[in-house]
């Protein structure tokens, strides 16, 4: 991506999904998001898990920010909150315009997805070196992860 690394800006989210979308809304969400995130020069991760996306977006502060303005303003997203943000030296998801997953249930995407959040924990020298906005996303990833565990076998 082109972007000059003094001007790079991330931010990263939290919010409920709106329980009426299915998967068809959720991949033409996704593809309205590659267009825009590659016109605008932005890159990200998106993660979806019980109900509940987590996102990790990059670019210049001016088009995260008004990219938040309208992911605040979509009907598919809820009780949208920052987790945070600020400026970083390089991108974390240079080569996707939009990475997401959508895990529904045990599978051994959702089991890697598991195993990668506890590695970047256990070895304290790869975690070092990530931004606090990148070390922020996985924590929450990890939280949500753990919490949603826990809850189904109340």
């Amino acid at each position: 991506m082109g972007e000059n690394n003094h001007l790079m800006f991330c931010l990263v989210y939290r919010s409920i999904q709106n329980p009426a979308i299915g998967q068809t809304e959720i991949l033409s969400l996704l593809e309205q998001a590659k267009k825009f995130n590659r016109a605008n020069d932005i890159t990200g991760c998106l993660l979806s898990y019980n109900n509940e996306f987590v996102q990790y977006i990059e670019g210049s502060k001016r088009d995260i920010e008004t990219l938040f303005e309208n992911i605040k303003q979509d009907w598919r997203h809820s009780e949208v909150d920052v987790l945070i943000s600020g400026h970083i030296n390089h991108r974390e998801f240079e080569t996707w315009t939009m990475a997401y997953e959508n895990f529904k249930g045990p599978n051994s995407r959702l089991e890697y997805l598991k195993l990668l959040v506890s590695s970047y924990f256990e070895n304290s020298d790869a975690y070092t070196y990530l931004n606090p906005a990148t070390k922020k996303f996985w924590v929450v990833v990890k939280t949500l992860l753990a919490t949603q565990a826990v809850e189904k076998f109340k």
